[in-house]
């Protein structure tokens, strides 16, 4: 290392040691310029980003955070939500509508580490069991809460276009909520390759995403058939986004994708309303996008339409077969989903607000009641209706939301648990405090 990297080294050390504690876990993107202009290779990088991080360790409060020596980033994060929820629900058939006023909170915290040599580790904890809610009720007199592990990952990228991560992590795929609900983590093998290619803004990307997700793990002891197979998920997805207009500010994105199922039985989940039985029809085209539209009312706006797609190609055999619903009844195996928001600002800071509706319609057999939204028709298919909600940032980490879902039913008397929801409503009322 010569002369002036050395002082370079040390200045840059200097500087971040007496910014505090925030400013040193938030050095990349300096660091990444030093490298950009030659004065550091992307090993000594790595050492100062170690080295950054232990002075910050060392000079916190008696020494009493301590991190491994192979640790160059670690950030914490998370989010309270308390809700307000107002729920009306009618099954088709009934002469009486269920109503419900529920007061909630979700509590999440984030763990996410960048280690040498291109790997990293994360977890996530929050409240709630199901895979498709962390919310909690306030219940049982003052009782505490249980606190569940939501992620836990390992990633390794092995360039700085292609990663690769494994466990239970953030879903990797550009998607509504129409086919995943925002909730899940999906669990397994997950791999990413992004390729830069330009275009007119220089900025246009082609990614390639994919994941192996385990749905259940099974006793290959009991044999016989789809009962003695594990469950899983094979999703791959591509995301080609393009951008135009002034300073190549607005986008396009289009992400074609295909979900496929084995052949195995799926057990009871905690989910909103589950689907318990053979998995293996759901084999799924998806064709989720978005046009937006930057600037469109003055610096710092956006207008931006979207929509999603999903056609199963098997959706005859999951109705008639997995579900058991009379031939009599369409199969009805495509869902859609179209609309529109507006945007002040970034959602990020003081000021900033925003408002969204969309419109979509769910068939019995079109996607995985699984995985979808569980807000939306409180997880059923055979629906259809809308979503209208609205955010407004108090200040820079805190938002007032608020959300409300009407839906009635596709087709009548349809005698399976997941498609038999005559119609909906629900209201939810939120206070969101990141940190």
């Amino acid at each position: 290392m010569n002369r002036m990297t050395t002082k370079t080294l040390a200045l840059a050390g200097a500087f971040f040691a007496a910014a505090g504690a925030a400013l040193a876990q938030d050095n990349a993107p300096l660091i990444d310029l030093l490298v950009q202009k030659g004065i550091v290779n992307d090993q000594e990088a790595e050492e100062l980003k170690a080295e950054l991080v232990k002075s910050f360790v060392h000079n916190t409060s008696a020494g009493k955070l301590n991190l491994g020596s192979a640790v160059t980033e670690f950030k914490l994060s998370g989010d309270l939500r308390l809700r307000h929820q107002e729920e009306t629900k009618q099954g088709q058939g009934k002469l009486t509508t269920d109503e419900q006023r529920r007061d909630r909170f979700r509590f999440r915290f984030n763990g996410d580490m960048l280690l040498q040599k291109g790997w990293g580790a994360g977890f996530a904890l929050e409240t709630g069991s199901a895979a498709d809610s962390g919310n909690q009720s306030f219940v049982s007199g003052n009782d505490d809460y249980s606190i569940y592990l939501a992620r836990a990952y390992v990633s390794y990228r092995y360039s700085k276009d292609l990663i690769f991560v494994g466990g239970k992590f953030k879903n990797p795929f550009y998607t509504t909520d129409m086919v995943w609900d925002g909730d899940i983590n999906p669990q397994g093998l997950n791999e990413n390759y992004s390729l830069t290619l330009g275009g007119k803004s220089g900025k246009d990307t082609l990614e390639f995403r994919a994941a192996q997700i385990i749905m259940a793990d099974v006793n290959e002891s009991k044999g016989g058939g789809a009962a003695g197979r594990d469950s899983h998920q094979f999703v791959q997805q591509a995301v080609y986004t393009t951008y135009f207009g002034e300073l190549n500010a607005s986008s396009f994105v289009i992400a074609p994708g295909f979900m496929l199922s084995t052949n195995s039985v799926i057990g009871t989940t905690g989910n909103e309303t589950p689907f318990a039985g053979n998995g293996r029809y759901f084999n799924i085209i998806t064709l989720p996008g978005e046009l937006n539209f930057a600037n469109i009312a003055g610096e710092g706006t956006s207008l931006k339409t979207y929509w999603d797609f999903a056609y199963n190609t098997t959706g005859k055999d999951q109705v008639y077969k997995s579900y058991g619903i009379a031939s009599t009844y369409k199969a009805d195996r495509t869902a859609w989903l179209v609309g529109i928001g507006y945007n002040f600002g970034s959602g990020k800071q003081q000021g900033d607000y925003g408002v969204k509706l969309d419109y979509r319609e769910l068939g019995i057999g079109a996607i995985d009641p699984n995985i979808s939204d569980s807000d939306f028709a409180f997880g059923n298919l055979n629906q259809k209706g809308f979503k209208l909600s609205a955010s407004y940032n108090v200040t820079d980490f805190a938002s007032l939301n608020a959300a409300y879902f009407y839906t009635t039913d596709k087709q009548q008397t349809l005698s399976h648990a997941n498609g038999s929801l005559d119609h909906s409503q629900i209201l939810q009322l939120d206070l969101v405090v990141k940190f």
